[in-house]
């Protein structure tokens, strides 16, 4: 029975987080608390990690957990995208804006439609099936596909993380998304080690709860609370250079 319910909280459980997000961005909407990178980094890794699987039949449990997020993640960036405030660059000079639009590190994840990211999936998944038709009877190949695959999961707070260090603020980022990522890591990371899943997931949960730790930090600093007692009522001064940065 405690198998059953560790697996069935290994699957579920990360998921649950981002149901909170989806009504926090549907209640304001405005989904600019929450950095839609997130999203990307669970979609490409979850969808080679399951390539992985295939590969090395580690637990049937860390497939399914892919499988959901994979679904929690679309519909979470369909709302995502549906409610962004576009990012404006008025200030640039036209010759800028234009260069800006022609670099594609600049609008790539940028996209103003929701088909336009399907695409995109669909054709990163088409690369990744062929390859492993073609190499996946090569050991280094699959062991190359768990390590992208978790050495992208592992940066999942990241861009979250950079977004509060820019803007100096967690406002409306779920609290609850944070809870899971904290304590759903601390799990994820002892559920690797007892289950004996591969090394690439044991360092994948280390680096994400030592994210997580600064998140953590962030949402305790950057509180009004705090800011009250530290006499900090203004943004900080460096607000608009940050928020010019891409």
């Amino acid at each position: 029975m405690i198998e059953y319910l560790l697996s069935a909280a290994m699957a579920i459980g990360p998921a649950l987080g981002y149901i909170d997000q989806y009504f926090i961005i549907k209640r304001q909407q405005s989904s600019s608390g929450f950095n839609p990178v997130t999203c990307a980094i669970l979609l490409f890794s979850n969808i080679v990690r399951i390539f992985f699987w295939f590969g090395k039949r580690f637990d049937t449990t860390l497939l399914i957990q892919s499988a959901v997020m994979i679904i929690t993640q679309s519909i979470l960036l369909e709302t995502v995208v549906r409610h962004r405030t576009p990012e404006k660059h008025e200030s640039e000079p036209l010759k800028d804006q234009e260069q800006r639009r022609l670099r594609w590190y600049d609008t790539f994840w940028q996209w103003p439609h929701y088909l336009d990211y399907v695409n995109c999936l669909l054709g990163f998944t088409t690369v990744v099936g062929v390859a492993y038709v073609l190499l996946g009877k090569l050991p280094w190949f699959v062991e190359a596909l768990g390590i992208i695959s978790l050495g992208i999961e592992s940066t999942l707070p990241l861009p979250q993380c950079i977004s509060n260090f820019k803007t100096r603020s967690t406002a409306g980022f779920s609290l609850i998304v944070l809870a899971t990522w904290f304590l759903g890591d601390a799990f994820k990371l002892f559920y690797f080690i007892y289950t004996n899943a591969p090394l690439q997931f044991d360092l994948c949960g280390a680096i994400q709860l030592s994210i997580d730790s600064l998140i953590v930090m962030q949402s305790i600093l950057f509180s009004t609370k705090v800011k009250t007692w530290l006499g900090i009522h203004h943004p900080h001064p460096d607000k608009h250079f940050y928020a010019s940065i891409p």
